[in-house]
């Protein structure tokens, strides 16, 4: 849709050019009379297409990266039914492959169990053991290449391993290992070593590697014996099924293959997984979501481009006044004014747009090159960023970069073209403004009127958080011609941005977690305080010269500013948007980096986390016997399915299993819990009562920011099991705050059991270290002693740690992004420095007739600029802190969570910022201080 209606505007402004020769000829002339100060426009204009354009490629390498997990954990795997039952597992293949449906090219089945595997000193405590007929698994799917099995099916004793797991634990071809699993030592030879991918990386968890180990049929079986052991789970066959065409391909056919699937099941009660389907529609949607979150943070540095379009040609109009009167004069139409506009602004707009999307392209390979080391923090669930960009995205950000020039540049035109033309003709300045006519009354009340419904209407609805935000501010920048007819205009003015200012603080809109949210109030109080201090400049102004009454170059450099307000606002809006960003997040990123032991303290009274293999759990009495453990409670743990508040499918989210020793430790504070219950009440409550549950506050969100909290106190969620679909209810009580350690949605233990039944396993432990010992030492023990049991153990401190690093790291990531929308500022900055050089050539030149030297001149300019940016950077740093300070107040980030002020880091960045503004316009400052007098009062 987006290129057909830019080539729709194309042709418009190619027509125009073409039927209009005098507009054309105007319109190239005055953009091509100047080059070098076109280069700072197309430079200073390029920059938001490049941010929107790097944006969608962090999008595209997301979807691309996590795509390639289908290939390399799936392959040719589209669905799954999992059976408890082996054999029934293999009478559904049968069934299935004696449809001989052209839409299914291969049905196989495979056996597997989480186990432990060590060798030597190194050991892998979640591996996968599978057993699987190699020959079947060939033969799987229309294209054998991308199943990774070679090989026959490995002998008894033997052990074919993938490159995820050989490579950890340092293995080759014919090195022993040992397997560990419900309680027997297996020793076996590795026979192979597996690419692992399709087939051979088969896997369904959230970990991105794939540690496969494949053995024998029996293995397993053998290993059990007459029962499974206590709190282990028991093996579960997987019955794989292929569609037509390859890895992607197949994908689409997923939803009419589940139907024959479906109708083959019956009534048996199984589920039907369609596996690769989802893994590339959650691919698409996390890259969507962190290319809308690159972008929303981007769109302040964006709305500065469009200040600086704005600027730039209120400038050029000013700059060619009296050219426009007499053109005007001798005939030409506003109208005609409006299109030679349009025609240069499309000069620069396409240009601009070609130039940025090509740089959007180092943008976005910047971004993914600082991501990549955190995306790849995350031990096994890490994701290794490959570098991938559409066409498509390169077309989109062409697009949108040149419609919002050229739509910046025709409304702008249209208010060029308003010009008086006697004033015009004689560069005279335009009078004040007279009182507002019945026109602008009658059609300020009526927006009024439109925008107070918008926003009532608006109210209690997440989903209309725009006109809840601007509703109420738009209707009062609307009131301004009806008061105006009681109030002084300039008084006007500044009550009711004075009084939108304060709505955008104070108003705290529901919206979700929608990022744009944060943009939309940047945007706003950005919007109102510098309206606000553009009307207070001569206040400001009269308070500076009376302290600097004899420095003429310091009277002079605020004299311009001040009689310029509308540009003084256009150059102040731009600095203050990025400072605000960055600001803002500077002091989050300070705030959740200085709250680690907060953050411990919440996760409740244990000190280490330890989880173990499900198929071999270790026995709860021999961990408390362990040297430095004080106390341990018994977590059981799966993955079930859940459904609540406004999802539309069944999401996996671990839950945890707790009983009242758990309570008694210590269980994790809660951000929210029923009205006139205490914490305690709560989690004994949850212990008895086996309908209820307590889910953290992020529950099913997807993606970053803060807390969502898609469902309430008093919510009912469904809980399902994954491989039979039975659907249980359960009341939420309460919500947990951080989970750092990933314990989910919490149970009774028996209430756990009713929705997985023995695929629940008693594999998790919350343990209380002796006092006075090292968690991480304790933790560290536990890993050894119980390395047959496949325990990893973390203290929580570390836990936090580690995940404020990385949360940091995302900051400090959006930080460098941000450092590009300050280049906009700083760039336009420079720009308009040189277009006020070049205005004011006749002013330079009478100064320096009167007698300003060079530097007085040149400092005068500096001044001005330095004026300029300093006012941005003070509007925008303290619109960042009181807005931080707000959010952190209302708990949206975490309850109890203090503000903490970076002032070195705000001090570094402002500083930092003020320096580069002045060097950006020590160029035309120097340019104006070499101006001769006599040239520049003949200058035209």
């Amino acid at each position: 849709m987006l290129p057909v209606v830019i080539g729709v505007v194309l042709a418009v402004v190619v027509i125009q050019a073409v039927r209009r020769p005098v507009l054309r000829r105007l319109a190239v002339r005055d953009a091509t009379r100047r080059p070098a100060e076109t280069v700072l426009v197309i430079a200073g204009s390029l920059l938001g297409t490049a941010l929107i354009t790097g944006s969608l490629i962090v999008g595209n390498t997301l979807d691309s990266s996590i795509k390639a997990t289908a290939f390399t954990q799936l392959g040719p795997v589209d669905e799954v039914v999992t059976l408890p039952d082996a054999e029934e597992a293999e009478h559904l293949r049968s069934r299935l492959e004696g449809l001989n449906d052209p839409r299914i090219d291969g049905v196989m089945t495979a056996l597997g169990i989480q186990a432990a595997v060590a060798a030597g000193d190194l050991a892998e405590p979640e591996a996968q053991l599978i057993e699987m007929d190699f020959s079947s698994a060939r033969r799987f799917g229309s294209q054998p290449e991308t199943t990774g099995i070679s090989g026959a099916t490995p002998a008894p004793g033997d052990v074919a391993i993938t490159e995820d797991l050989a490579g950890p634990l340092e293995l080759s071809e014919g090195d022993q290992v040992t397997v560990y699993l419900y309680g027997h030592q297996l020793e076996l030879t590795v026979d192979r070593i597996l690419p692992s991918f399709g087939l051979a990386g088969f896997w369904l968890g959230f970990e991105s590697v794939s540690p496969n180990a494949f053995v024998a049929p029996g293995t397993i079986a053998s290993s059990i014996g007459d029962r499974v052991p206590r709190g282990a789970v028991p093996p579960v066959t997987s019955v794989l099924v292929s569609n037509r065409g390859g890895v992607e391909e197949g994908a689409r056919l997923s939803g009419h293959v589940t139907g024959v699937i479906e109708g083959e099941l019956g009534s048996e009660g199984l589920r039907v997984d369609e596996v690769k389907r989802t893994r590339l529609d959650n691919a698409e949607a996390i890259g969507k979501e962190f290319g809308e979150l690159f972008l929303a943070i981007g769109s302040f540095a964006i709305v500065a481009g469009i200040l600086l379009l704005v600027n730039i040609f209120v400038m050029l109009a000013e700059e060619r006044k009296s050219e426009l009167g007499m053109l005007r004069a001798v005939g030409m139409q506003r109208s005609h004014l409006v299109r030679a506009f349009v025609i240069e602004g499309a000069i620069y707009s396409f240009a601009s747009a070609v130039l940025g999307a090509l740089t959007g392209i180092g943008v976005g390979w910047a971004i993914v090159a600082l991501a990549a080391p955190i995306f790849s923090s995350f031990g096994d669930f890490s994701l290794d960023l490959r570098f991938a960009f559409e066409p498509q995205s390169l077309i989109t950000g062409f697009c949108v970069g040149a419609l919002i020039c050229l739509a910046t540049i025709t409304f702008t035109s249209l208010r060029i073209a308003r010009i008086n033309i006697i004033r015009a003709v004689r560069d005279l300045p335009e009078p004040p403004k007279a009182r507002s006519g019945t026109r602008s009354i009658v059609m300020g009340s009526l927006g009024a009127a439109l925008f107070t419904a918008w926003w009532a209407l608006s109210l209690g609805d997440e989903a209309a958080w725009l006109g809840a935000t601007l509703g109420l501010p738009l209707a009062l920048f609307s009131l301004i011609p009806v008061l105006g007819r009681f109030l002084a205009r300039r008084l006007t003015i500044m009550v009711v941005s004075a009084a939108a200012l304060a709505w955008g603080i104070l108003n705290n809109v529901d919206a979700g977690g929608e990022i744009f949210v944060f943009v939309v109030s940047g945007i706003l109080l950005t919007f109102s305080a510098v309206v606000l201090l553009t009307q207070a400049q001569e206040t400001l102004g009269g308070l500076l010269r009376g302290i600097a009454a004899r420095n003429l170059p310091l009277r002079l450099s605020v004299a311009y500013p001040l009689a310029r307000r509308f540009r003084t606002g256009l150059t102040l809006g731009m600095f203050a948007l990025v400072i605000f960003t960055m600001t803002f997040i500077s002091v989050l990123s300070n705030v959740f980096g200085g709250q680690v032991d907060t953050a411990v303290a919440k996760e409740g009274g244990f000190d280490i986390l330890a989880t173990a293999s499900n198929s071999n759990p270790p026995d709860p009495r021999a961990i408390e016997d362990h040297e430095g453990v004080e106390r341990v409670a018994i977590l059981t743990t799966g993955f079930p399915l859940f459904l609540g508040g406004p999802a539309l499918e069944p999401e996996p989210w671990p839950a945890s299993g707790i009983d009242s020793v758990f309570v008694a430790g210590g269980p994790p504070s809660l951000a929210e819990k029923g009205p006139n219950a205490t914490t305690s009440e709560v989690w004994e409550r949850l212990v008895s009562d086996p309908t209820t549950a307590i889910v953290p506050s992020f529950f099913l969100q997807e993606g970053g920011g803060p807390a969502a909290e898609l469902v309430d106190i008093g919510d009912e969620i469904t809980a399902i099991d994954p491989i039979t679909g039975e659907e249980t209810k359960r009341t939420v009580i309460g919500l947990t705050e951080n989970d750092f350690a990933f314990s989910g949605v919490f149970m009774s233990t028996g209430s756990l059991r009713d929705v997985l039944g023995v695929r629940a396993s008693a594999s998790r432990f919350y343990i209380e270290a002796d006092e006075g010992a090292d968690p991480n030492e304790v933790a560290l023990s536990l890993q050894g002693s119980f390395i047959a049991n496949g325990m990893e153990a973390d203290g929580f401190r570390r836990l936090v740690e580690e995940s404020q690093a990385i949360t940091l790291q995302f900051f400090q990531l959006m930080q460098s992004y941000l450092a590009l929308g300050l280049l906009v500022g700083i760039a336009g900055l420079g720009v308009v420095m040189v277009r006020a050089v070049r205005e004011r050539r006749r002013e330079i030149g009478v100064l320096r007739s009167l007698g300003f030297v060079p530097a007085q001149v040149r400092l005068a300019f500096l001044l001005e600029s330095g004026f300029v940016a300093l006012e941005g950077i003070v509007v925008g740093a303290v619109l960042a802190l009181i807005t931080a300070s707000r959010l952190i107040a209302t708990g949206e980030f975490g309850q109890d969570l203090g503000l903490v002020i970076p002032w070195v880091q705000l001090l570094l960045l402002t500083g930092s910022a003020l320096v580069a503004s002045l060097i950006a316009t020590a160029w035309p400052a120097q340019d104006a201080s070499r101006t001769a007098p006599a040239v520049a009062l003949r200058s035209v």
